[in-house]
């Protein structure tokens, strides 16, 4: 059971009033890169609770988000992982993807070193029953770079490494299953729960806890308010249409009268960028993985960026409706990255680097995007907030010929004539 309290925590984390839980269950469901990462941390809630029924007096703690340990059981630094399906082979192998996703994301560089043990155990739920416990020195080195470890990794099917609980600690029962799989019943979010043997109000304890957010909340957060976009659109009698392919940069396509197809990227807010005192909101428009230029979101990608902004991030004296709204914003409108065309040849990586020149990234938009709003009438209007942006390394992050310095205003719950 979600009590009301635990309803009004998760409501605050997604920035979402009166949620619906079928809604959430079926956004989950709806995508793999969503339900993946939250399958993924699921486990490590699961692992916790089927090792602390067998062994209560075990000490567990949470790691941190972002880093490449999910647990400390009894001072063992434990590395959790939910199978990688590609590399799985049933009744032969048990694969898992073994690279770090934070930090430099190229080869070998997101691979974990052989001898620069970062965990000590890798836990891993085994496709049919129990719970693989590899210790880091056991766990098989890349083939190509041998210093490091394989990415994908594989083990035996009946690996000596199913249900080895000792490694954990020596009081502790090797070969024994602790993991039932016994899926709640009478569930709120049925599907979830088939996918992680948690009970309700665990996955909701589970999407509280801060060190989850980025891993598995931002992508449920934000496909949520991509669901609920598509509901307005579809309830004034416009024609939604999905995109086709699974990393399409546009989240829905609007059909007008005409036949006309207009390309929306749909974003949260982010909070950092956001404040009621001084009535600004910001979102940030680029990839989650990957360095820029190529994490950069592309002009030619889509045609309008649509802000979804609940009526608790503006303030009361605006007296709009409760509930979610958007804002949306011509692609035009927004600026190019300030590095577009000022890389250094021959710089490979980081900062201003080679790339940056390459006719493909040519038109690479700025990742944040601030605007203040006030209200003129009874319209809630943004503009771009030009006096937040600072210089970085002696550039202008809006350059002083940017479209962006003169942009707006975009108007709240606004359909442009295009649409229409």
């Amino acid at each position: 059971m979600i009590n009301a309290e635990l309803k009004e925590r998760f409501e605050k984390v997604i920035e979402i009033k009166n949620i619906d839980w079928a809604v959430i269950d079926e956004v989950a469901m709806s995508d793999a890169n969503i339900l993946r990462p939250i399958k993924g941390i699921a486990f490590e809630e699961y692992l916790k609770k089927i090792i602390l029924q067998r062994y209560p007096n075990t000490i567990i703690t949470d790691g941190v988000g972002d880093s490449d340990i999910d647990l400390i059981v009894n001072d063992k630094k434990v590395q959790v992982k939910t199978i990688d399906k590609g590399s799985t082979r049933p009744n032969i192998f048990v694969g898992v993807a073994l690279h770090k996703t934070h930090g430099d994301e190229t080869r070998p560089n997101n691979l974990y070193k052989k001898n620069n043990p970062t965990f000590d155990i890798l836990a891993v739920l085994h496709p049919d029953s129990g719970v693989l416990l590899i210790p880091y020195s056991n766990i098989p080195t890349n083939k190509t770079w041998t210093d490091h470890l394989a990415d994908p990794a594989q083990f035996d099917w009946n690996s000596e490494w199913l249900n080895k609980w000792s490694v954990l600690d020596a009081d502790m029962i090797d070969n024994e299953t602790l993991d039932t799989r016994i899926i709640p019943q009478n569930s709120m979010l049925p599907n979830l729960s088939r996918e992680t043997y948690l009970e309700d109000y665990e996955i909701i304890e589970m999407l509280c806890k801060p060190q989850y957010f980025r891993a598995a909340v931002m992508g449920l957060k934000g496909n949520i308010k991509e669901h609920w976009f598509k509901n307005k659109m579809k309830s004034i009698g416009l024609i939604t249409i999905d995109p086709i392919g699974s990393y399409s940069k546009c989240d829905v396509i609007i059909q007008n009268k005409q036949n006309q197809h207009n390309r929306v990227q749909v974003k949260g807010t982010s909070k950092n960028m956001c404040s009621l005192i001084d009535k600004t909101i910001g979102f940030e428009i680029m990839g989650t993985h990957g360095q820029f230029p190529h994490r950069g979101y592309k002009k030619s990608s889509i045609d309008y960026v649509s802000i979804i902004v609940s009526e608790d991030q503006l303030p009361k004296e605006y007296e709009i409706e409760e509930g979610l709204h958007f804002v949306l914003i011509n692609v035009d409108d927004l600026p190019l990255h300030y590095l577009v065309g000022n890389g250094t040849e021959g710089k490979k990586k980081e900062f201003a680097n080679e790339k940056w020149n390459h006719p493909e990234y040519s038109d690479i938009l700025y990742p944040n995007i601030k605007l203040k709003h006030s209200l003129i009438e009874k319209d809630v209007h943004f503009l771009p907030h030009i006096s937040s942006y600072r210089k970085n390394q002696g550039y202008d992050t809006i350059p002083l010929n940017s479209g962006f310095r003169n942009a707006g205003p975009f108007i709240l719950d606004k359909i442009p004539e295009i649409f229409l």
